[in-house]
């Protein structure tokens, strides 16, 4: 608070005394000095803490995505994030073409990408957009004059909302439509009015029943929920009913590339005069599977681009010179990437419907995008079936109703997995005994409360999580007893491979045989691996069977340049140390083992990625992090408070100290002096809490 405002509250509430009046006694004027000042502090405190209120608009937001997003979230925490199969989402799970990737990392090593650059676009970029408008549609688009580049096709949406739509505007929105809209009507003060659409009209929009008076209409072909395809007479008939009322048209193109025939949908642009009374947005996050990199373009007449810029002047920004020349390369598409993304959407959305119709449903492919949209048994709104279906079986789709009132009686289903979890996915849903033709009505009593509450959000369970760690804790229990009898008669050394009673366990330990997320790199595809412990002096057999594997898949003459450590390459392991498997798909990822040495520290020993995860081409990543990240859990497990390695390769030093070992000093080892690196306590916590992220439950 400023001086002059306290002085002019201490004003206020001072104390004059009245002409003409009897003199107060000094107990009266203490009294009153007292309450001035008590109300001068009040006014202070007051004035000094008041609260600040948020805007209006986020009390009118209902960002519906959240909340069926939150509810997934609570399902992972339940079940398990492995547990839950994700079908609800638009993000596609295959990766961007190489052409794009390549061109990525090319442009982020030239030293002028990282400047300011044109909020329109890079000249490249806009050159191929028009290219392709010319090659995909027929559209003649001048690249300097009629194209603006946006992060994301929401960006653009937002920034021709800011050029054109004043306070209170109406906006025409698609029901059932995509949800962001609303937000985004909300976010400028706008008015959102809904036009109907209905599967006996294919989802086009009838213009007689629309107001006239609207600033803007926002149409969305390829249809997000539905996939059908925009129809030229549907285009002809907007562009006509913009112009007579004064109306610009938004057309969301998003999904224009995913088909589901082969026969690609005609775009706004290719009606006469649409350019000057609409734009028309493209993203490259669906069929160019780039939804990270925040990239899209809008088309439009050079007026209605140059009132756009004007808008993103507004809030400035532009997108990343690399990422556009990414865009460039995908939008060329060299490699044939669209055509083998359809071809990979066509068979999943052909194993759903199949899947669906088993189930009762009555299910059809969709033209274009890759979503299904399927009708739900009767009795049930959106939300509770969705909520049935995840918490029986843990497969998430999209409930219809976050796409308005008409999308109610609907699940959209995305073809974000592969086939064969789109098989499992199904095959859980029959074992949950779910069918889309069993009404709700029909349902036991007793199922039907059960629906109530996972409706109501009162339906819980003891979080896996919990379970695991409860039982992994009764494991090293036994696993203790065990120990204790093996290592009665040997050196008291291997007391410090026994689990310790009473240890307190942090929860993000890696544990013997949990799941770890790996990243398949040839494939380009996320991969679960396990760790799996062989303490000391195992069974015999365990040796026997684990050397016949590392030596048949790690084929020295198959990989003659790996880097094949000694026991590994003859495949003699020793009993008096305790071996770590990570196994991904049926292979061994890496391998490494640890032992008790005289100093009474424990060492990692032989640390071995497997021959195809090593070099510039590995395969799978993250394999000897895992590792490492079970090596760390192991010691806090078993008290060991600090690890050690010692090591004369450079690349392995780097590696130890990316994952915050210490370098203490150096070793000599058969006459070669090696670096010694250390985890302490704090090193090793710190470690598994990066890691933590890597974890799978």
């Amino acid at each position: 608070m400023k001086i002059q405002q306290i002085n002019s509250y201490r004003n206020i509430y001072s104390y004059k005394h009245p002409n003409n009046s009897v003199q107060k006694n000094n107990i009266q004027i203490q009294n009153e000095k007292k309450q001035r000042i008590d109300a001068n502090l009040a006014l202070i405190y007051f004035y000094g803490n008041r609260k600040i209120e948020p805007a209006q608009r986020l009390n009118q937001s209902d960002y519906k995505i959240s909340r069926y997003i939150a509810e997934i979230g609570k399902a992972r925490y339940l079940y398990g994030d492995k547990a839950v199969v994700d079908l609800s989402m638009g993000n596609p799970d295959l990766t961007p073409p190489k052409k794009a990737k390549e061109a990525l990392k090319e442009k982020v090593d030239n030293l002028w990408s990282h400047r300011y650059n044109n909020p329109k676009g890079d000249g490249y970029l806009l050159n191929t957009i028009s290219d392709w408008m010319k090659k995909r549609f027929n559209v003649e688009i001048n690249p300097k004059e009629e194209i603006m580049v946006t992060s994301g096709a929401a960006d653009a949406i937002d920034h021709i909302l800011s050029a054109y739509a004043e306070y209170g505007d109406k906006i025409l929105v698609p029901n059932p439509g995509y949800s962001l809209y609303d937000d985004l009507i909300t976010r400028h003060d706008l008015k959102k009015i809904p036009y109907d659409l209905y599967p006996n009209n294919n989802y086009q929009p009838d213009f007689s029943s629309m107001p006239k008076d609207a600033k803007i209409l926002i149409l969305n072909y390829p249809h997000n929920p539905t996939g059908v395809f925009g129809t030229q007479k549907t285009y002809e008939k907007a562009v006509k009913f913009a112009k007579e009322n004064g109306i610009l048209i938004i057309h969301d193109m998003d999904n224009s590339e995913i088909t589901h025939s082969g026969k690609k949908p005609a775009g706004i642009m290719q009606t006469k005069d649409a350019k000057d009374v609409a734009f028309e947005v493209h993203t490259f996050s669906k069929a160019q599977s780039m939804p990270g990199f925040r990239v899209a373009f809008t088309v439009s007449s050079k007026e209605n681009i140059d009132n756009l810029l004007k808008a993103k002047f507004l809030s400035g920004g532009s997108v990343y010179i690399p990422v556009q020349n990414a865009a460039a390369e995908a939008l060329k598409d060299k490699e044939g990437y669209i055509k083998t993304v359809n071809e990979i959407y066509r068979k999943r959305k052909n194993t759903a419907i199949k899947r669906l119709n088993e189930l009762g449903s009555d299910a059809k492919p969709t033209q274009g995008t890759y979503y299904l949209w399927a009708k739900i048994p009767k009795g049930f709104t959106s939300d509770e079936f969705f909520k049935y279906v995840l918490h029986k079986s843990q497969i998430a789709f999209t409930p219809g109703d976050i796409f308005g009132n008409n999308g109610d009686g609907y699940i959209r289903i995305v073809m974000s997995a592969s086939e064969k979890q789109i098989n499992e996915a199904f095959d859980r849903i029959k074992k949950a005994g779910i069918r889309f033709d069993v009404a709700k009505i029909d349902l036991p009593d007793d199922l039907k409360e059960e629906i109530k509450s996972m409706a109501d959000g009162t339906y819980t369970t003891t979080p896996k999580s919990e379970k695991d760690y409860k039982e992994y804790m009764e494991k090293l229990s036994k696993r203790q007893e065990i120990l204790k009898k093996r290592f009665k008669n040997i050196n008291p050394k291997f007391e410090h491979f026994i689990p310790k009673n009473n240890t307190e366990l942090p929860w993000n330990i890696l544990k013997d045989g949990q799941s770890v997320y790996l990243q398949n790199l040839e494939e380009g595809r996320p991969i679960f691996g396990e760790i799996r412990d062989i303490p000391p002096y195992s069974e015999e057999k365990e040796y026997i069977d684990l050397a016949k594997e590392i030596k048949n898949q790690w084929q020295q003459s198959k990989y003659p340049n790996a880097k094949i450590l000694p026991p590994y390459k003859s495949a003699k392991l020793y009993n008096d140390a305790c071996y770590f498997v990570l196994k991904s798909e049926g292979k061994i990822q890496a391998i490494a083992n640890i032992e008790m040495q005289n100093d009474g520290n424990m060492w990692i020993r032989d640390l071995n990625t497997a021959p195809w995860n090593q070099g510039e081409y590995r395969a799978v990543k993250n394999s000897a992090r895992a590792i490492i990240a079970r090596i760390a859990s192991y010691c806090l497990e078993t008290n060991n408070r600090t690890i050690k390695i010692a090591t004369s390769d450079s690349k392995n030093i780097d590696f130890c100290k990316s994952v915050g070992m210490k370098e203490i000093g150096t070793r000599n080892i058969n006459g070669i002096q090696n670096t010694v690196l250390m985890f302490d306590e704090k090193g090793m916590m710190e470690y598994l809490n990066t890691f933590q992220t890597d974890l799978s439950f």
